[in-house]
């Protein structure tokens, strides 16, 4: 049996391998949408990029998750992989049927003489 001690190191590893993958993922997922947005990746590419990188967050949550309840054996790794794979594929399907987005336009708004932004034109027909 494990001393406390050594409990609470094993807590604090895995809690420093929780945050390293968060902000890992999160880093990793903005730069996605910042690729995405500017037009430089595709939709295909920017959903796949997403959905690897939020499952990976996860990760060591789920595991350990799992390894406290049933144990470190091969049904518990078998039901992490499990979860994180129905994770992937209803991330990756999901953002596959998000609109595309708008690019952000680079020039600026255009002006009128007196300062204000010229407002959109109507469809209406007077």
């Amino acid at each position: 049996m494990a001393s406390i001690r050594e409990e609470i190191l094993t807590m604090m590893e895995i809690l420093t391998v929780q945050v390293v993958a968060a902000i890992v993922g999160m880093s990793s997922t903005a730069t996605a949408d910042w690729l995405y947005h500017r037009g430089k990746i595709g939709k295909f590419l920017h959903s796949l990029w997403v959905s690897i990188f939020s499952t990976a967050i996860c990760l060591p949550i789920i595991a350990w998750t799992f390894i406290v309840f049933l144990g470190n054996g091969v049904v518990s790794w078998v039901l992490v992989a499990a979860v994180l794979a129905l994770m992937f594929f209803w991330q990756y399907h999901n953002l596959l049927k998000i609109p595309p987005a708008q690019r952000i336009r680079q020039e600026s708004i255009p002006m009128t003489s007196s300062g204000r932004s010229i407002p959109p034109p109507s469809n209406i027909r007077r």
